[in-house]
C-alpha cells in the first residue's frame, strides 16, 4: 500500500469510492470533489497495484467551505485541521488503510493545529466509524442535526 497526494486524474475513481460510501459521506460527484480539492489542506489516497483503496480529505480554518460541521468547528476553535471525509473501499476494510490515512493526516497536522476534528454519523448510525475514531483518541465535544434533520452527527476532536 502506498499513500500519495491525489491528482485530478484520480477524481473519477475517488468519486466511485465516495458514492459507494453514501450515506456515511455525502455524494458530491467529480465536480464536488474538484471543488473540495481546491479547499483541501490535505487530500491523500491509499492505493495498491489494483488502484485506489481509500482517501482522506482535510481542511484548515482558512478554507472557504460552507459545511455546517466545518462551520461548527470554525465558530468554536481558532485553529484546527478538519477531516471532511474519509472513505475506504469495502474490500480494503480492516487492512490498515484507514489507520494509515489517519496517521498521515495526524503527522501532517502536528505543528499546524492543536486539534484534529471530524464528525461521525449518529443517525444514520455508523458504529464502526465511531469505534474507529474513539480508538484513535477522538472524543465527542458536541452534536448537531444536519440535512434538515435527516442526520445527526457527533462532533469530535483529537488533541495533537
Amino acid at each position: 500500500m502506498r499513500l500519495r497526494p491525489i491528482t485530478d486524474s484520480d477524481l473519477p475513481a475517488l468519486d466511485r469510492l465516495n458514492r459507494a460510501a453514501v450515506p456515511n459521506v455525502n455524494d458530491v460527484g467529480v465536480a464536488g470533489l474538484r471543488r473540495l480539492t481546491a479547499q483541501a489542506a490535505f487530500f491523500h489516497l491509499a492505493e495498491d497495484d489494483s488502484g485506489p483503496l481509500g482517501f482522506l480529505l482535510a481542511m484548515t480554518p482558512e478554507a472557504d467551505y460552507d459545511s455546517p460541521n466545518f462551520l461548527w468547528f470554525k465558530e468554536r476553535y481558532p485553529d484546527f485541521c478538519y477531516i471532511d471525509r474519509v472513505v475506504v473501499s469495502e474490500n480494503a476494510r480492516r487492512l490498515g488503510v484507514g489507520s494509515a490515512l489517519y496517521q498521515a493526516v495526524i503527522d501532517f497536522s502536528g505543528g499546524r493545529a492543536p486539534v484534529l476534528t471530524c464528525e461521525v454519523n449518529l443517525r444514520p448510525a455508523n458504529p464502526g466509524s465511531l469505534a474507529f475514531h474513539e480508538r484513535f483518541g477522538f472524543r465527542q465535544v458536541g452534536a448537531q442535526d444536519t440535512e434538515n434533520g435527516k442526520k445527526t452527527v457527533s462532533l469530535m476532536i483529537r488533541p495533537l
